[in-house]
């Protein structure tokens, strides 16, 4: 039996960065939960991440360096990665700090276009002349929490105005995503931003939310 590949392409709270600030990786981190839960359903899954904190959905980052633009390397990344059966992608969060002055459209634009990327390209079952897409789904990334808006937080400045914005994007990618028949998940339905650090999630988010993935990606392989 062949496995069915799975990639995901995120940002932090992918790559398993914690709320604790201490920056080290959870192994729990919710794309590990989402694949132990669909191999312990029975499911032969193959998991492939792609993550990488501080990056941004089209972005280059002029404080930290180009290379944080994810839509650069996705192609390649793709690529390299084939056969894949499924892509998904949570980036945007890092798109509402302050120095992009980014509008909800905006982001919601460049997450379009980052699944247009994958739903265009051979990188899907098949050999390397013949390969289909894979699917793609779009994941809505949570709101920043409360303590964004809190001026006593140390990055306040960094994320000025950006929980307002978060806000705005389950509504407008949702439609987005229809439009353009793309899957979709809001990631609000299944995870909350920590009150300590309202960028980042608890260990707790992180089982949690790969459990309800997990349970997403059954119903369609």
């Amino acid at each position: 039996m062949v496995s069915i590949r799975i990639l995901i392409y995120g940002d932090s709270n992918s790559w398993g960065y914690l709320d604790d600030g201490l920056g080290t990786r959870f192994e729990g981190r919710w794309p590990v939960s989402m694949a132990a839960q669909l191999l312990a359903d029975g499911h032969d899954i193959e998991l492939i991440e792609e993550c990488l904190p501080g990056r941004t959905t089209n972005l280059d980052d002029p404080q930290e360096g180009a290379h944080f633009n994810g839509a650069t390397p996705l192609r390649a990344i793709l690529l390299s990665q084939q056969p894949l059966d499924h892509v998904l992608i949570m980036l945007g969060t890092n798109d509402l700090k302050t120095r992009f002055a980014r509008s909800a459209a905006d982001i919601v634009d460049a997450q379009i276009s980052l699944a247009a990327t994958v739903a265009a390209l051979p990188c899907g079952p098949g050999g390397w002349a013949d390969a289909a897409p894979p699917a793609v789904t779009l994941i809505c990334p949570p709101r920043l929490g409360e303590r964004a808006d809190d001026p006593d937080w140390d990055r306040a400045a960094e994320w000025q105005n950006g929980r307002a914005t978060s806000a705005l994007l389950p509504d407008l990618l949702a439609a987005a995503a229809q439009k353009s028949g793309t899957g979709y998940i809001d990631g609000n339905d299944h995870a909350v931003s920590s009150a300590l650090d309202p960028i980042h999630w608890t260990r707790d988010t992180h089982i949690a939310f790969g459990t309800a993935i997990a349970a997403y990606l059954a119903a369609r392989l």
